[in-house]
This record gives C-alpha cells, structure tokens and sequence, in this order.
C-alpha cells in the first residue's frame, strides 16, 4: 500500500518499460487474432483480448500500430480470435514473429471470411463493431456471430513469459474436431450434440420445479392444444405410446393431466392440462424462452429462424415419409 507521503507526491511520468514490467505482473490468456482483407491473410499473438459485453455479444482486442498487419487488421471487416491452450506454446511464438505464418498450416475460410486455424478453440468470429484510437494501438471492437467452443487448459502470459498453471493439466482435454471429420459432418451426430449441448444445462434445472424431462415434454406440447390425443402426443414429446400412456397415469394421479372424452368421436380419448399442471409449466415455459434466447444470441435473426426452419422442415418431410404408406 502507498504511504501518505507517496500519494502528496506529484506523479513522475511513466516510462514504458516501467509501465510494461507492472501489466505484466497482470496474468492474461493467449490468443492468435486472424483476419482476411484484400486477398490477404494476417495473424497476430495478442493478450489484449477482453469480453466486453453479452447483449449483444461484444469482445475487443487492441492491434499495435507498429505491427505490419496493422493496416490489413483495420481495414478487415470481420477477426477471429482463437484461445491458445497451454499446448499450443508454438503457435503463441510462431504468431508473435515474422515471416508467412500460415505457411504448412492447416487453416480453412471461416464463416465471416477471416481464416480459422485447425485445431483451436474457443474460436470467437466477429464482425467489426467499432474501431477506436488507443494511443500506439488501435481497439478493434466484434460482435461474436459465430462462436466454436472447447473447454481447455489455458496458455498464460506473465512478466513476459508463457506459462501453464501449475499442477493443472492432469485431465485430459477435449480434442478439436476437423472440419472433415465424421463428428462435424454426419447429421446425426450433429444434430445428438447440438441436442445435447441445448438442453442439458436447461434438463438439470427441471429439479427445482420438481419435474422430469419426460413431464416436461408432455406439459409444454399440451400448452399449445386443448386436447391431444395419445398419438398426437407421443409424436411430438418424442415418445413411444406405451412408455407415454405410463407416463400420463403418474400424471394424471399427481393432477397434472387429465383425460377426456373426445367430443368428436367418443371412442377417442383426449389428454388436457389440468389447473394445476398449467400452472406449474407456466414459469418453466419462461425461463426455456430464456435459455433459448441465451443459447441464440450468437447468432443473427435469420441464422435464428434458419435454424430452426431447417430443423422444422427436416421432422416435417421425415415425418411424412414415414407415414406414407
């Protein structure tokens, strides 16, 4: 802590190396910054790299003025930003030097244009948001539209040397996927993991509401009809029947539903909400628009209702498939 005769004392000026050594006793993660423009391809190592909002997704780096790629950084209309893990100690020194860095490197066109190298992840693709003056650098702020994700050790940066934490490491990490590879391109793979990452965090909440994905299912199918029949239901809470009309005892015990004649053809039974089970999905039903909206903001509103128009297109002629004759 400053003594009271430090804080009366007009301030010295700061000289840069001074002001160095003291950022760097600030311990930063890694990153390699690439981006596209006019036919050429940049990258640069840089511990700038900062979150600065989530709504809209916001992040900033700050490129130095002095670096040759300056020009090609600012004037690009789209960056990648990929975080360095603590194996990737080459990458970090091969970005931060001179020469054709993309040399013998596998790297692809990512969806914004600027190059994304094989991998690496997280990868965070932007479009430029803004660009400031900051003294010898220039801040370059994205929004994220894309984001490819990879839990991992992190590659770190103090007092000027590259460094892993100590004594981590001893699980082993989640390895990156090829963009050819068999988990990124078969469909059901994709579409078993995009499940998974969608819903898991959002299953595990259920607890608190004292209900099971498979409750679930059936109360939030039933909140857009007054009556389903067992079919009707088993289809869209993507169940067998028999499993469902287990399911739908144990509810209709616990008062969540109820079954009713079918005032059409009375040999039909319909299944209804209840008060009761209307009113335990109501809050359920909110806080799924919200892990949706925030499992979605990454993207744009058409990628949004690309996405799921795809998704509604496939189960739609996959469903009429298999029930034509």
């Amino acid at each position: 802590m400053a003594s009271a005769d430090e804080l009366l004392t007009a301030p010295a000026p700061i000289a840069p190396d001074e002001l160095r050594r003291a950022l760097g006793q600030f311990p930063t993660g890694v990153t390699i910054v690439t981006a596209a423009h006019g036919g050429r391809l940049v990258g640069m190592t840089a511990n700038s790299f900062s979150s600065v909002s989530l709504d809209p997704p916001l992040v900033l780096w700050s490129a130095a003025k002095a670096a040759p790629s300056h020009a090609t950084f600012t004037s690009a209309d789209a960056f990648a930003v990929h975080v360095l893990g603590a194996d990737h100690r080459d990458l970090a020194m091969r970005f931060a030097g001179r020469g054709d860095r993309f040399e013998g490197l596998d790297h692809a066109e990512g969806w914004t244009g600027a190059p994304l190298i094989e991998g690496l992840a997280p990868i965070f693709e932007c479009r430029v948001w803004a660009r400031y003056d900051g003294g010898d650098h220039t801040i370059l702020v994205g929004r994220v539209v894309r984001l490819i994700t990879r839990v991992q050790e992190p590659l770190l940066f103090h007092s000027g040397v590259l460094r892993r934490i100590e004594g981590a490491g001893r699980e082993r990490p989640v390895p990156a996927l090829s963009s050819h590879s068999f988990a990124r391109n078969d469909l059901a793979t994709l579409l078993a993991r995009a499940s998974q990452l969608v819903s898991d965090g959002f299953h595990a909440s259920l607890k608190s509401w004292r209900l099971s994905v498979p409750q679930w299912r059936v109360l939030a199918c039933l909140t857009d009809a007054e009556g389903l029949g067992a079919g009707e239901l088993a289809a869209m809470a993507s169940m067998r029947q028999p499993r469902l009309t287990r399911l739908l005892d144990r509810m209709e015990e616990a008062a969540l539903v109820e079954r009713r004649p079918d005032p059409v053809d009375r040999r039909n039974v319909l299944i209804h909400l209840t008060v009761e089970g209307r009113a335990r999905v109501a809050p359920v039903l909110l806080a799924a628009k919200e892990h949706e909206a925030r499992m979605l903001s990454p993207f744009s509103d058409e990628e949004r209702a690309l996405i799921k128009h795809a998704l509604d297109l496939l189960i739609d002629r996959q469903g009429g498939a298999a029930r034509a004759p």
